[in-house]
Order: structure tokens, then C-alpha cells, then sequence
């Protein structure tokens, strides 16, 4: 199981860190428990028009129910390759009706990922939007204007939340793609068909 806690470094600034990274104090997400040190793991990262670069990923383990975490950054999403950021610039286009090759081209990317992000957006769409929906509102009770549909929603919506949150955190806050990262605990594209609310991830 993985829980993400919000990293301010980019993937450079962390790749440099090797076994040296910090990761904040984490509780476990079943019993509350303080998390102690369990090693670590080397990860790929694809950062946008960079070599891959690899990560050091901090494990903890808890005392009493003995489940075992690994420590994501907010920059990244469980499972995937390549940043939040890039991920969500990549689903920011297709939004807007660029093709899914041309995104690729763009982003130096096999098209075949792509097509796997903006799938998966699809179809995990009215999940999405809700768990957003429910965030939004918890932040601010306004109402929240959605003007379209589907996956053009969900990142609409994301904004929104994001800004709401911002209105509140301020400068604490990551940008809006490790925000969703956060609230979602970094599952916002997985496979599964619901989206934790609250998030099993070290935003507070």
C-alpha cells in the first residue's frame, strides 16, 4: 500500500537526493499509528524532455497492525511512469481535442500511453468528478459551476477544487496535478472503480 505525502521538490531536486530524502513523520492510514523506517525501494521517473531518472522510495512500517507503506511523492501517481505533471498536461489537451498522437509527439511519449491516460479519464469520469464534487464542497459549501461533461468535467471541477484549496493553504498547497495526486491517493487513474474519500495520503 502506498501513501502520498506532498513533496516540495521536483523530480530532479529528489533524484539528487539518492537514500538521503526526508519524508515527514507518517501515521498509518489503518490504525493511526506513528510509521517507523522499513527501507526503501529503487522507482523509474520519466520527467518531461529529460533521461529517466531514478528514485528512492522510503517504506514504514507500523508497529501495531504491521502493514507496510511505501512513501510516494505528490509529484507522482501510483503506477505510472511519468509525472503528475505531465500526465495532466498531456489529459489538459485532450481535453481541448488534440489528438492523441499529437500529444504524444509533443511530450516525446509512445502514443499508446497517452491513449491509456485519456482511457482511463473516461472512463473513470463520473467517479472522478464525484470524489472532486465532494472535496469542493467540504472546502467551500458554494456551490460548484460545472459548465461541461465527462472528462472535460473532472478536470474542470479539479481546478476549481484546487483553487478552493489554495484560498485556504495558500503557499503550502503543490500544483493542481500533485494536488490530485494528494486527494486521491495517488489513484486517480488506477484501475480500480472508486477513488478514496478521504484519501489514504499524507495531505492533511
Amino acid at each position: 500500500m502506498a501513501i502520498i505525502w506532498p513533496s516540495p521538490l521536483d523530480v530532479s531536486s529528489y533524484a539528487a537526493a539518492g537514500r538521503q530524502i526526508a519524508v515527514p513523520g507518517q501515521r498509518c492510514p489503518d490504525c493511526k499509528q506513528p510509521l517507523t523506517g522499513w527501507g526503501g525501494y529503487w522507482r523509474w521517473v520519466r520527467p518531461k524532455d529529460q533521461p529517466e531518472e531514478r528514485l528512492w522510495i522510503r517504506r514504514g512500517c507500523c508497529p501495531q497492525c504491521r502493514h507496510t507503506h511505501a512513501f510516494l511523492p505528490s509529484f507522482l501517481f501510483r503506477r505510472r511512469l511519468d509525472p503528475a505533471a505531465v500526465i495532466g498536461e498531456a489529459l489538459s489537451q485532450a481535453v481541448v481535442g488534440q489528438g492523441m498522437r499529437t500529444i504524444a509527439q509533443q511530450l516525446a511519449l509512445p502514443h499508446t500511453t497517452v491513449r491509456a491516460w485519456w482511457r482511463r479519464l473516461c472512463i473513470r469520469a463520473p467517479t472522478l468528478l464525484g470524489s472532486l464534487l465532494r472535496w469542493a464542497t467540504s472546502l467551500d459549501p458554494a456551490p460548484v459551476l460545472v459548465v461541461r461533461d465527462g472528462a472535460a468535467a473532472v478536470l474542470e471541477t479539479l481546478t476549481q477544487t484546487w483553487e478552493r484549496a489554495r484560498a485556504r493553504l495558500r503557499e503550502h498547497l503543490p500544483d493542481q496535478w500533485a494536488f490530485w495526486s494528494l486527494i486521491t491517493g495517488g489513484l486517480a487513474l488506477a484501475t480500480n472503480t472508486s477513488v478514496p474519500f478521504p484519501a489514504r495520503s499524507g495531505g492533511r
